[in-house]
């Protein structure tokens, strides 16, 4: 089985300003091991440096198309890309946020820290915690190894 876990980090909704992604990490999972990670950083107005997600679209979009995705609360990352290209038939989509609910209904908490912490599936990468799009990309691609999707 093959696919890749992605994950967004926005802008957030500041200042009446709209939710912009400025950073996409992604795990591609092959045979149960993590294989290749990419992730790109976008111009918004507040990260003027890099270019606009658009700009990078050569890029992104064929490595994202026709492969099964897998996020941690799928929402945002549905969100962003369906806003994108909202022709574009995403994924199919595996929410680990989901599947740990239901193979483990009485767990204390089901963010993403807790649950690799848990299940001592938190990523070693030089540099990186939380809250970056690589390092969560990666533990949601350990914890759906974890659980086996």
């Amino acid at each position: 089985m093959e696919f890749v876990a992605i994950d967004f980090e926005t802008t957030a909704y500041a200042d009446g300003e709209r939710n912009e992604p400025w950073q996409l990490g992604a795990a591609v999972v092959r045979d149960m091991a993590i294989v290749e990670t990419r992730e790109w950083f976008f111009g918004t107005a507040q990260t003027p440096d890099y270019e606009p997600i658009m700009d990078q679209w050569d890029s992104l979009y064929p490595f994202l198309a026709g492969r099964r995705l897998v996020a941690h609360n799928i929402a945002c990352e549905k969100t962003i890309l369906t806003r994108l290209a909202p022709l574009t038939n995403w994924g199919p989509w595996v929410d680990t946020l989901r599947l740990a609910k239901a193979r483990y209904p009485r767990l204390p908490s089901y963010r993403l820290g807790d649950l690799c912490e848990m299940f001592g599936c938190v990523p070693e990468i030089e540099g990186r915690t939380w809250h970056d799009g690589l390092f969560d990309a990666v533990a949601c691609a350990n914890l759906a190894m974890h659980l086996a999707i």
